[in-house]
């Protein structure tokens, strides 16, 4: 192969000038325009999360730090500090699954639980929770719609129960405790009275400050004994609701109780 020959290959096979691997001018706009476009795109992301969560904060927090409830933490700890307030808590249990919360109580060495129907209604599965953390799972075993009652069984040995009273047990103006879980918080315990215009065949009417999440709590009597079930709050004035625990015994299903 002469020179020339040598030369024409060398030419061929040249690799192109660098000038031609960097960008153009159009390309640099191009490139620009993508980088302000992600950077848009990023803010507008960032701006919607931020919506999202003072959204959430904004429905969540009152119902967790609000003036109502630093008054009722307040007041369960302190009755919480009574010797039989303590013992009648171990039987207050969560009723729960992924979506919702309620309250409940068990009346059984071996697990039934009492609550309201409207706080079980399409829960499943449906888990208690103990105050000292033992999950269990329940199946409800009998229902009252017409009185916003549910019985839930569970299986379980020795565990803590509050007693039912006798019928006829309670009167106006008798002192009441509720134990319960209300607004994000649990095993709360509040106080008050009966009032007037209770019906020990319809219901009862209480002073103790009643909020969402307390649905299904015990309403116990001085002597510990539980004398109805919460299932409600007035929308115009500060009284609760419970079902009386006349009704209540009315509607056991067949297990024996301890």
């Amino acid at each position: 192969m002469d020179r020339h020959e040598h030369n024409e290959n060398e030419e061929h096979y040249d690799e192109p000038p660098l000038e031609d691997f960097l960008p153009n001018e159009e390309d640099l706009e191009l490139r620009e325009r993508q980088r302000k476009r992600k950077a848009l795109v990023r803010r507008v992301i960032a701006g919607l999360l931020a919506i999202a969560l003072l959204v959430s904060l904004n429905q969540v927090w009152p119902q967790v730090v609000n003036l109502a409830s630093i008054k009722f933490l307040k007041k369960s700890h302190e009755l919480s500090q009574q010797g039989d307030i303590k013992l009648y808590k171990e039987a207050v249990v969560t009723i729960q699954d992924q979506y919702s919360k309620g309250t409940g109580f068990n009346i059984s060495e071996d697990g039934l639980i009492v609550t309201n129907r409207h706080v079980v209604d399409d829960m499943y599965p449906i888990t208690v929770i103990f105050p000292n953390g033992e999950l269990m799972n329940a199946e409800i075993i009998h229902e009252e719609t017409d009185i916003d009652l549910a019985f839930l069984e569970i299986k379980g040995e020795k565990l803590p129960y509050l007693s039912l009273s006798e019928p006829d047990a309670w009167n106006v103006q008798d002192h009441i405790y509720v134990i319960g879980n209300p607004l994000f918080h649990n095993q709360i315990v509040n106080e008050g009275n009966i009032l007037k215009e209770s019906h020990k065949s319809g219901v009862i009417r209480l002073s103790a400050p009643i909020y969402k999440g307390n649905s299904g709590s015990p309403l116990i009597s001085e002597n510990g004994t539980v004398i109805g079930v919460v299932y409600a709050k007035s929308t115009t004035e500060e009284v609760g609701f419970a079902i009386p625990i006349e009704q209540v015994l009315d509607s056991l299903p067949n297990k024996d109780i301890n």
